[in-house]
């Protein structure tokens, strides 16, 4: 759904939801349906590969992205403070740092022992990558624009932003992400030749490596949910592998299944983590649908109900010790005025609080376009503290000119 339309909603209507993406026609997903399966691949990042649109880079571009900006009206008594999405770097929770930004002395920021000071951590990371550039910046064109709407569905798909997500994984190599509206690099061979300058596919080749190999390195290995390949997690290899993906790109490979009259594929997917160290965790990756009907509120809850009660094999998603449940929730249950109006947030918090089976690890931050809070990590058993790029002190933005409508969840979480 369309950005207008949620801040028109939101402000006229007292609504709740946050949409996923778009202020020029966007989908509420990534774009088309990727239902096509296929095959893994084991294809790696070389040194030359190249991405399009290098030469813009982020380094001292202006801030001229969109800002949000304020709290909407009728959500003043939400928990938490909001904070200038634009770039202010004030602190809106608690920090895993000294404030001098993730990971400064440039090591491994995941997968420690903890040593004598408490038990092991791993950093996961939960990041909605659907793009909306503005025109005339970074050289970003307005016939880019159309392309990227007809195209490629705000998926993470130009250069100088897949630059940008590039810069920022690397500075801390997390050791877990739950990937929401990535683009997928095989979609490149049914766009026009005109309509790939300045995007991933301006350099693509059959085998050319995935957007997701791109911005995170190598030493990772991705699964997708069930024909949703925009929708991925990732993990560091060295922290451990997912189970019955034996290759470093697995399509189709988190469980899932497909809810009647709510489109195509799993917006749920459930991977098994093998921790390299011994032991498992189970990942959920979610990407609820996005808009404000009645219908749109429904699929969300059977989503929901696919976490907690059956996601088509007759077990939850989050059917395993420790859980670890993280994406994009297209709905905000912290929010007293979405549990008001959203019967799906009202069904987030049947399952998911303080007195629950399974609590809430980032703290309460508007990290969609400062309005709601829907980027979120939940778990059983684990806990842990987390930052956001923009938000927290130390942290900058991942895009100072505001490629991103979303502020990634970094959590540095403990093993039980």
């Amino acid at each position: 759904m369309k950005r207008l339309s949620c801040l028109f909603l939101a402000c006229g209507c007292l609504t709740f939801l946050a949409c996923s993406s778009g202020t020029n026609g966007t989908p509420p997903d990534s774009g088309a349906e990727m239902d096509g399966a296929l095959p893994d691949s084991d294809d790696r990042i070389e040194d030359g590969d190249e991405l399009p649109g290098d030469d813009a880079g982020w380094d001292g571009q202006a801030d001229s992205g969109e800002d949000a900006g304020g709290d909407v009206p009728g959500l003043d008594g939400d928990p938490g403070v909001a904070v200038d999405a634009g770039g202010d770097s004030q602190d809106a929770g608690a920090d895993t740092a000294d404030g001098d930004g993730p990971s400064a002395d440039g090591g491994d920021a995941g997968g420690t022992d903890g040593g004598d000071e408490g038990p092991p951590t791993f950093v996961a990371v939960t990041y909605n990558t659907g793009i909306h550039p503005t025109v005339g910046v970074a050289g970003f064109t307005l016939q880019q624009n159309e392309y990227l709407d007809t195209y490629y569905g705000h998926g993470l798909c130009w250069g100088p932003a897949i630059e940008q997500a590039r810069v920022f994984f690397d500075s801390f190599q997390p050791d877990v992400v739950s990937f929401q509206e990535m683009f997928d690099i095989e979609e490149c061979a049914s766009i026009p030749t005109e309509a790939q300058e300045g995007f991933v596919c301006e350099n693509w080749t059959p085998g050319s490596p995935t957007v997701e190999e791109l911005i995170l390195g190598p030493g990772y290995q991705v699964a997708c949910n069930w024909q949703k390949s925009d929708k991925c997690a990732a993990v560091r290899r060295d922290f451990g592998t997912f189970r019955d993906c034996s290759g470093d790109y697995c399509l189709d490979g988190l469980y899932g299944s497909e809810i009647d009259d709510c489109g195509s594929g799993s917006r749920i997917g459930r991977g098994i983590i093998e921790l390299s160290g011994g032991g498992i965790i189970t990942l959920v990756n979610v990407h609820g649908s996005s808009g404000v009907t009645g219908d749109d509120m429904e699929c969300r809850v059977k989503q929901i109900e696919q976490v907690f009660i059956d996601l088509g094999d007759g077990d939850p998603a989050a059917n395993g010790e420790p859980n670890l449940i993280l994406g994009d929730f297209n709905t905000d249950p912290r929010s007293p005025t979405a549990v008001l109006l959203d019967s799906s947030a009202q069904r987030w918090n049947d399952f998911v609080g303080p007195d629950k089976s399974f609590d809430f690890i980032n703290e309460y931050v508007k990290t969609y376009t400062n309005l709601f809070c829907i980027d979120n990590v939940v778990s059983d058993v684990l806990t842990g503290t987390c930052w956001y790029p923009g938000f927290t002190e130390g942290y900058p933005p991942v895009s100072p000119e505001g490629f991103f409508d979303h502020t990634p969840t970094v959590c540095e979480i403990a093993m039980p």
